[in-house]
């Protein structure tokens, strides 16, 4: 485990969070002082839920599981906005009348 100072962290976030991505566990302290731990989360292939510290914290009740489902790819279909006569910028033009009418 790496102990990280917070000066160190906010000075090197990204550089910390990738060693997290990477697997590492970061611990940090305020004068020698642990105050927070950056843990990676896995994804864990038996648990819908990702790791097994979400599986844990749903079973306690205090975090709750999204409900929706992933958007599929399909769900705006670019060929069809773009062969609805070419009209991609409805909205705008709804915007520009309005503000020339003096809306």
């Amino acid at each position: 485990m790496i102990r990280v100072n917070i000066t160190e962290i906010k000075n090197r976030l990204s550089h910390y969070l990738r060693l997290v991505k990477g697997g590492d566990e970061i611990e940090i302290v305020d004068r020698n002082t642990p105050l927070a731990r950056v843990v990676g989360i896995g994804n864990a292939p038996d648990s819908k839920q990702g790791s097994s510290w979400v599986k844990e914290m749903y079973d306690l009740g205090i975090v709750l599981l999204p409900k929706k489902a992933q958007v599929s790819s399909s769900f705006v279909d670019i060929d069809e906005v773009i062969s609805s006569g070419g009209n991609t910028c409805g909205v705008l033009d709804a915007l520009l009348d309005e503000r020339n009418k003096g809306r």
